[in-house]
């Protein structure tokens, strides 16, 4: 008989600041402030790291804040990421830390779903931000290829001495083979005057150590709500509890709306999702799709006073494989704040999808959107099928 040992969910805590900021330059200009400006140490927790120009210009900025003293610790996932050997030289060799989270054949068990998936940046164990950012070219843009749509957390207080210790943790786990272990940051500690202070907490998502609570956030999330709910996704393939939920949300006259990309960088994904449309139509769940560049967001708002945001997508990849990560907001004024720019967002930027599109849809067409939609179910189930034995028998 194993035991498992119970988690306790991140209380929330009132913060210093807090900040909505979208991906592209916005995102990267923040990012660079946080890792200039950092005394004691950076922790950037990424699931992709590609070293092109977008990567290049972030590791200079590590390199610097090495250069200078401060304690830079780099993780990665193993699978998605890959730095060349001479980089890795170059950059170590600078003083920046570098470790690579369950490399593929290198962690003792083919587990090829379950993969770190965070993107965390923590400064000083004061200052984090938290979204669905990776360091990639795709995700600063240009003027001919802009960058894609994507939401983050800037937040300042006790909740970003929180994110370092999960960093700490994961850091020492992987690290422990070959290095020393690396300590909190000691946490310096202001409040500016006639700041509103914003409660935030952290939830994590990890089904193989026992953990749901970004899951249970989005079912309660529905379960809940009153008056609205908004839920932008990328990859949007909910299980059939949560679709459950939309179910009897809608039923209750709950009026929810679902912002979804447009474009797509995985096609099949894009294909199973919209064979979904229908049976969301049929509930009179509304469908938005995002136009101007690839969608990459991960949010749920609910009744204009409670949002959650990270990298936690709604499909069972991040459900029951992935180590995700979410903030957590409970505040009127900055959710309805949110939401507004939600509504500005699905005015200036979306097309809805019609019930009228799928009277005259041919039928080869849906043919090989539920194609797609089986191909996918069936890859998810092989990404996490491993899991459910180790949870149930290792554990």
């Amino acid at each position: 008989m194993h035991l498992h040992k119970k988690h306790s969910k991140s209380s929330y805590q009132p913060q210093d600041r807090l900040l909505l900021l979208k991906g592209g330059i916005e995102y990267f200009e923040l990012l660079r402030d946080l890792i200039l400006t950092a005394e004691q140490s950076i922790h950037i927790q990424m699931y992709i790291f590609r070293y092109d120009n977008a990567g290049q210009m972030v590791m200079e900025w590590l390199c610097q804040a090495a250069r200078r003293g401060v304690s830079v610790y780099l993780l990665v996932d193993g699978y998605t990421t890959h730095l060349a050997f001479n980089i890795l030289h170059r950059i170590e060799s600078e003083g920046v830390q570098v470790e690579r989270y369950e490399p593929l054949f290198k962690n003792g068990a083919f587990y090829f779903g379950r993969r770190m998936h965070h993107k965390i940046v923590v400064a000083d164990g004061r200052r984090a931000l938290v979204g669905s950012n990776n360091i990639d070219d795709d995700y600063y843009g240009s003027l001919s290829h802009p960058a894609w749509l994507d939401m983050a957390l800037f937040v300042e207080g006790t909740v970003a001495g929180e994110l370092e210790r999960i960093c700490v943790q994961l850091w020492n786990k992987e690290a422990a083979r070959n290095r020393p272990m690396c300590q909190t940051t000691q946490q310096v500690r202001y409040l500016e005057k006639g700041v509103e202070r914003i409660s935030v907490r952290v939830l994590r998502n990890d089904w193989v150590r026992n953990r749901n609570d970004i899951w249970k956030s989005y079912f309660n999330l529905l379960s809940k709500a009153k008056e609205e709910v908004y839920l932008v996704s990328s990859y949007f393939l909910p299980g059939k509890r949560l679709r459950r939920q939309m179910k009897l949300a809608a039923c209750r006259g709950v009026k929810i709306k679902v912002i979804t990309a447009g474009l797509s960088d995985v096609l099949i994904a894009k294909q199973a999702e919209r064979y979904l449309y229908p049976w969301l139509l049929r509930n009179h769940i509304e469908v938005y799709e995002y136009q101007d560049s690839i969608l990459h967001a991960k949010m749920g708002v609910r009744d204009g006073r409670w949002l959650t945001l990270g990298s936690f997508n709604i499909n069972n990849i991040s459900t029951y494989a992935s180590i995700e990560l979410n903030l957590e907001v409970r505040n009127r004024p900055f959710v309805r704040r949110v939401q507004q720019e939600l509504e500005q967002l699905i005015v200036a930027h979306c097309t809805p999808v019609s019930p009228d599109h799928y009277l005259h849809q041919r039928p080869f067409v849906r043919l090989f959107e539920r194609l797609c939609y089986n191909f996918i179910r069936i890859l998810l189930y092989v990404c996490t099928f491993y899991f459910k034995r180790e949870r149930f028998g290792n554990q």
